[in-house]
């Protein structure tokens, strides 16, 4: 009875250890990703106040970050392998307050809405370095075994920014009497917060993964895109709702989007606290198709809405489904490439949720127009996606479990 309870408590030391040595990166991509998060549902309200931009324009405005975060993902898991996570980190948030500035600059600028394009491409940037480097970072502070844990807690702080920042800025930006003098204080808390970050980031010291080799990015693609191809698909219901959920609560009159956006980062911060450990003890897959299926329901929910609250409940499900869904998914990323660059894995894999964050926008933009329908349509397409990932994924693992042994 004596050594089940000892090992039990050498468990709990054990996951203790691994929980504070990544809990300093987390204090880091948590501020970091506050740059990102508090102007996220203002920035559609303050483009159509500011500039008239139209759903199109808008949702390419929310999206462009994410397609900058795309393009340099290659970019920054090279920069990871090659100079160190810590130096990716650095630079990221250096890179974020440059973004903060252009946002500060775009307020008073005569082509406002070039430079606040211009700001949310360098915060893609930014985003790619910090989110690479932060996450190899961990894995080489706790071992590639813990790799399931690092990305868990590494969307806590994520999505903690999100719960965090998301109302906030609506907060910060209705105190103000015009939407530039929101947007201008947004601007300033958005060079501010990276700065905290950069002065917490100097003292840690770097780390490395030892004994891996790098790979091109065009073999590991070809190894990981089933996983990739599922996240990117699951990923739109977020994508939908950071360009889409504050322009729909205030055409149906409703002005508690602040809810949604707080409930979604809330459920991804508390199923991944209780449940992160789970793609590594029972495997990737199991853990990604409950993932999916619960994210399909909460953006069916927002879709079909008849009031506020069941919209919030949806964005609240959504949360929780997509909360497992990068690590259960990333894990499995991981194993196809035993023997690869963890940074390159990392960086790669994680382009493919920069790929809908960036592409929902515009595309559920596009439809919107073209079949002159409201703000709901982003939340059909992105449960018809949800639906598209589950299928894929089921493929996936039919095909895994015919392969010869």
């Amino acid at each position: 009875m004596t050594r089940p309870t000892c090992e039990t408590q050498e468990n709990v030391s054990h996951r203790r250890s691994i929980i504070a040595r990544l809990l300093p990166l987390n204090l880091v991509i948590f501020l970091g990703f506050m740059t990102v998060s508090l102007p996220l549902p203002v920035l559609p309200l303050y483009a159509r106040a500011a500039f008239g931009s139209s759903a199109l324009m808008v949702g390419l405005l929310v999206g462009i970050q994410s397609i900058a975060t795309v393009l340099t993902r290659p970019y920054a898991g090279r920069f990871a392998d090659a100079k160190g996570a810590r130096a990716a980190t650095l630079i990221g948030l250096l890179v974020c307050i440059a973004a903060g500035a252009l946002y500060l600059v775009s307020t008073a600028s005569p082509l406002g809405l070039c430079v606040l394009f211009i700001g949310r491409i360098t915060l893609g940037l930014g985003e790619s370095l910090i989110l690479t480097g932060a996450i190899t970072w961990g894995i080489a502070r706790v071992g590639p075994a813990h790799a399931g844990k690092v990305m868990s807690w590494n969307g806590i702080a994520m999505y903690a920014a999100l719960a965090a920042g998301a109302p906030a800025g609506l907060f910060v930006y209705q105190q103000f009497a015009t939407p530039t003098q929101g947007f201008l204080a947004l601007g300033a808390l958005s060079v501010a917060l990276p700065c905290i970050a950069l002065a917490c980031t100097i003292p840690l010291a770097g780390s490395t993964i030892p004994g891996i080799d790098a790979e091109q990015s065009a073999p590991v693609l070809r190894r990981i895109w089933p996983f990739g191809i599922a996240l990117m698909f699951l990923m739109a219901g977020y994508g939908a709702i950071a360009a889409f959920y504050s322009l729909y609560f205030e055409a149906l009159g409703w002005h508690n989007a602040g809810f949604g956006f707080a409930g979604f980062g809330i459920a991804v911060i508390a199923v991944r606290i209780a449940f992160g450990h789970l793609p590594d003890r029972l495997g990737g897959l199991p853990v990604a198709f409950a993932s999916i299926a619960t994210a399909t329901v909460g953006q069916a929910l927002i879709w079909c809405a008849p009031t506020s609250a069941v919209a919030i409940a949806g964005a609240t499900l959504t949360g929780a489904g997509v909360a497992l869904g990068f690590p259960a998914l990333g894990v499995e990323a991981l194993a196809r490439v035993p023997g690869g660059s963890k940074g390159m894995v990392i960086a790669l894999f994680s382009a493919f949720q920069d790929l809908a964050f960036g592409l929902t926008g515009p595309v559920a933009g596009l439809v919107m127009l073209s079949l002159d329908s409201g703000n709901a349509t982003a939340f059909a397409l992105a449960t018809l996606t949800a639906t598209a990932a589950f299928l894929l994924l089921l493929l996936t693992n039919r095909s895994i479990n015919s392969r010869p042994q």
